[in-house]
Formats: C-alpha cells, structure tokens, sequence
C-alpha cells in the first residue's frame, strides 16, 4: 500500500474548522464557573442556578466534539501538511505531540463533561476539570510553538493556518 503524499498546506474547511473549534474551546472556558455551580447545585439537589450558561456550555461543548470529529476526519482522509525539515527535530516531536493531545482533548473533554452531567458521575466531572486545567497550558505552548516556528525559525506554519492551499 502506497503513502499518500502529505498536501502542501491545510485546505479552506481545515482551516475554518480549527478556528471555530478554537473560538468555541475559549467560549467554553469563559462559562466554565457557572457549569461548575449548576453541576454542584443538581449534585446537591437543589434547583439549577445559572442555568442558561450551563446549558450554553452543554451546547457548545457538544459542538465541539461534533466538529473535532469531522476535523478528525478529514484530517485522516486528506492529510495534513508535513512538519518542517528545516526545524530541530525536537521542534516538530513537540508539535506532533501537542496536535495528538490537543485531538484527545477535543473529544475527551466533551465527553466527560456529558457524561458528568447527564449521568452525575463524579469521576467525570473531576477529569473533566483536570482536562480543563492541562488543556489551558497545552493550548498556550501550541500558539508559542506556531509563533516560534513562524518567527524564530521562519517558517510558515502560522500562515498555513492563515491561508488555505
């Protein structure tokens, strides 16, 4: 079986889905709190306070795991641009790296919270709020690896994600 070649840059829908998906995790991180309250107050059987930024974080956050899915996708049926030859090696591990655990986040933290909160498993909740607080540094060192590539090495892994081919 032959190996496809890598395509030269990310296409129109790779590029819009990864900044959709990346608005929408930034949306959720900003109504986290009153998830966090209305999952303690159903916990406690009380009456569900905030309820509307609850379900906005139920909403989104099952948009994105659909989406992340069809990234998924079409990242494994057309491919994505190969690493840099001309960065350190360790450049391209860590950013092979961080897109595998970035893709396990995206739908590793849409399901835990779903099953948290439609089921009130407590073990979900609290690996779903561990994931939160990984998930937030690993997005940081993803933004500086592509701003270190794109201007320390000078390469155009930033406007790849900027402009489709």
């Amino acid at each position: 079986m032959t190996r496809r070649a890598a395509p030269p840059g990310y296409s129109t829908l790779q590029i819009a889905l990864h900044w959709i998906i990346a608005a929408l995790v930034i949306l959720q991180l900003t109504v986290n709190e009153d998830m966090q309250d209305a999952f303690k107050d159903r916990a406690d059987g009380r009456p569900v306070d905030g309820e509307a930024g609850a379900l906005l974080h139920i909403v989104v956050g099952l948009t994105i795991l659909g989406l992340a899915v069809i990234r998924l996708a079409i990242r494994l049926w057309r491919g994505a641009p190969e690493a840099h030859a001309t960065n350190p090696r360790l450049v391209n591990f860590a950013g092979q790296a961080a897109h595998l655990l970035l893709y396990g986040f995206l739908l590793a933290m849409p399901l835990t919270g779903a099953i948290a909160w439609f089921t009130g498993f407590e073990l979900s909740a609290e690996l779903h709020e561990l994931g939160r607080l990984v998930l937030i540094p690993l997005i940081a060192l993803h933004a500086l690896g592509a701003l270190l590539e794109h201007f320390v090495l000078k390469t155009d892994a930033l406007t790849r994600m900027l402009k489709p081919r």
